[in-house]
């Protein structure tokens, strides 16, 4: 019996030992590496994404999270674009950071570095910097290593992890309290490490991780939002489908300003822009009209000029003629109200070129431009209805059921007083070359801001854009413009 009452009590002395804080799991040595991919969802409905990359350097590691999300809660509306970059030591305590960041139409930069007294932070807003002094005594940690910290310091069910960190919304440092609630087991993942930490203030944020760190979901006030892992094709399909359909959730964060502006993009006659954030491995394409040059492994020159129709009779080959003929998924020039429509449209016009300008002023004429996509075209004359992706759907489908060879493409656009935006609009086959034309703007030929990345209108056909946005930059180098003409 003294022995069955000895060891009840080192087990009873364990757990109380156990529960204290002391460290039944081994913590891990280092955060994950590599790109991590996150969806963000308000009850269900998905507002937003983030982007985080976790790289090795000499000193420790650098965290960048890119981000975007829009969110209305009770009447209110919330919207943020946020461009992350934290230096961090072995230990994940912050060695210098830059931030961007637009909140509700309202951005910002923020750079800093650890110093002694705590956190030297400048912000720069409207052309105006300010200095400040964010004073604490030890480590400061950014919000972005919140959940990776307590596994790297071991984890025990019941432990309690206190750390600062900086909030940069608020420009001001923060106590955290992190708690670690439980093991949990994930039917199809495993066994995580269940945490909950108070970085939002009255409302309880909990985050499940696995035993590499990997952050695997979040969920604020018992799943009013949730952020959830997501893999990589399924949020760059998201990410390239709302940046072309100009969303607001992601507007900001896709928007491409440049310092110079183009005075008049309907009279241009020559245009070069440089564009820097291309990846080496991804091809950038050339065609009537758009030469590209490389400039260095991420950089390259794409110089825009007005095709010349020259009539010639440079033949399509049969597959590439087939394809841009031929219907798709949501490319149907055989759907009966698209031929009915077509006839309509065009008439006995027998010249492809005035084809291609009579589909392309009625659909810029007959279809509203809005954020929604739809993803038929049938769809679109039924609602009228459409961003330029609708647009670009609608005419293609509608040349080709009039025997235009045509295709989906999908660039960069310039937008007045805004910079370059990701757009969607078609090119067709006439006089010898790929014309580009606009029919969200009714532009035949399109004017010489569009800059052609990609072709197709599958989400996998533009899925790539996702590897550019947010992380590309353009400076106009040049722009010549048509001589006035004189009566």
């Amino acid at each position: 019996m003294k022995i069955i009452s000895c060891l009840t009590a080192l087990l009873l002395a364990l757990f109380i030992a156990l529960q204290a804080g002391a460290t039944p799991y081994p913590p891990v040595t280092a955060p994950p590496l590599g790109e991590h991919w996150f969806s963000i969802s308000l009850n269900d409905e998905r507002t937003g994404f983030a982007h985080q990359t976790i790289s090795k350097r000499p000193d420790g590691y650098d965290i960048s999270v890119d981000s975007s999300v829009k969110l209305t809660v009770l009447g209110f509306s919330r919207e943020a674009a946020i461009r992350e970059s934290y230096l961090v030591t072995t230990e994940l305590a912050l060695i210098s950071f830059i931030v961007e960041q637009t909140l509700d139409g309202s951005s910002m930069k923020l750079t800093g570095k650890a110093v002694p007294e705590g956190i030297s932070m400048t912000s720069e807003n409207a052309g105006k910097k300010k200095t400040t002094l964010l004073k604490a005594k030890g480590a400061v940690y950014p919000a972005a290593a919140l959940n990776i910290y307590p596994l790297m310091k071991g984890f025990a069910p019941g432990r309690k992890y206190r750390l600062k960190v900086l909030d940069t919304e608020a420009q001001k440092l923060k106590e955290v309290l992190v708690t670690a609630v439980g093991i949990e087991n994930i039917p199809g993942t495993g066994e995580t490490y269940r945490f909950r930490n108070d970085i939002y203030p009255m409302v309880d944020n909990d985050i499940w991780v696995d035993r590499q760190g990997n952050t695997l979901k979040e969920s604020v006030r018992d799943g009013l939002v949730v952020t959830q892992a997501e893999d990589a094709a399924s949020s760059a399909r998201f990410l390239s489908q709302m940046a072309l359909a100009k969303k607001d959730l992601v507007f900001d964060f896709s928007l491409i300003k440049t310092a110079t502006s183009i005075r008049d993009p309907a009279t241009l006659t020559r245009l070069t822009v440089e564009l820097d954030g291309w990846p080496e491995d991804l091809a950038f394409p050339e065609g009537a009209g758009q030469k590209v040059t490389r400039n260095g492994a991420q950089t390259l020159t794409v110089t825009l000029t007005h095709p010349v129709l020259t009539g010639e009779c440079t033949l399509l080959k049969d597959d590439e003629k087939k394809q841009s003929l031929d219907g798709t998924e949501r490319i149907i020039p055989e759907h009966p109200e698209i031929r009915a429509l077509k006839d309509t449209v065009t008439g006995d016009e027998k010249d492809p070129y005035r084809i291609i300008e009579l589909i392309t002023r009625w659909v810029a004429s007959n279809i509203e431009g809005t954020v929604i996509d739809s993803q038929s075209p049938v769809e679109t004359l039924k609602s009228r209805k459409g961003n330029c992706q609708s647009h670009a759907r609608l005419y293609t489908s509608l040349a080709r059921a009039a025997g235009v060879p045509s295709r989906f493409v999908s660039g960069l656009v310039w937008m007045q007083d805004k910079g370059f935006l990701y757009h969607s609009w078609a090119e067709s086959f006439v006089a010898g070359l790929w014309l580009p034309v606009d029919p969200t703007f009714g532009q035949v030929p399109a004017d010489l801001t569009h800059i052609r990345m990609f072709d197709g209108d599958t989400p996998d056909d533009v899925a790539p854009l996702a590897r550019v946005i947010g992380r590309l930059k353009a400076r106009i180098t040049s722009q010549e413009y048509a001589a006035p003409t004189t009566k």
